[in-house]
């Protein structure tokens, strides 16, 4: 199959970025359109079972995740971050490279706080502040942080 240079708009800036040189990125793009093609042939029912199968596995599945912006107390250099949310901890995920900031159990965040745009975690040394991009969301990510900060701090109390 003949592929032009110019389908690559579909691939991921961060996955695209490292294919700066054009026989690499024919490459790349050529292995997503094979792919695509394997794929066409294959019943939905197969696909959707797939696609369930491998969400599932997923690490961030049944977890809630917020756009934010992260700055740097150090430098002031401002990171797109998500904050994800689950029933066992917080992570601050680097969404432009999709790596890992920081995990905090819940029982280690000392306190935290928040107004209708903004999140600031207090735990051990580090204090993390981060504006959030939408309002009624942040009122959700207090919500969840508070239940589930609440319920593990009565879960360590309770325990001898």
């Amino acid at each position: 199959a003949v592929v032009s240079t110019q389908s690559t708009g579909f691939i991921p800036e961060n996955i695209r970025s490292r294919f700066k040189d054009e026989p690499s990125r024919s490459k790349l793009t050529s292995e997503f359109v094979e792919i695509w093609q394997r794929l066409r042939d294959v019943p939905s029912g197969v696909l959707f079972r797939k696609y369930c199968s491998t969400l599932e596995r997923w690490k961030y599945n049944r977890s809630t995740l917020f756009r934010g912006l992260y700055s740097n107390p150090k430098d002031g250099l401002k990171t797109s971050v998500c904050v994800n949310v689950s029933e066992k901890k917080l992570t601050i995920i680097n969404a432009d490279k999709l790596g890992i900031m920081e995990v905090v159990e819940y029982d280690k965040i000392q306190s935290f706080g928040g107004s209708p745009f903004s999140l600031t975690l207090k735990i051990a040394d580090k204090t993390f502040s981060i504006m959030l991009v939408d309002k009624h969301k942040s009122y959700l990510l207090i919500e969840l942080l508070a239940a589930y900060c609440r319920r593990t701090h009565s879960l360590t109390r309770d325990t001898p």
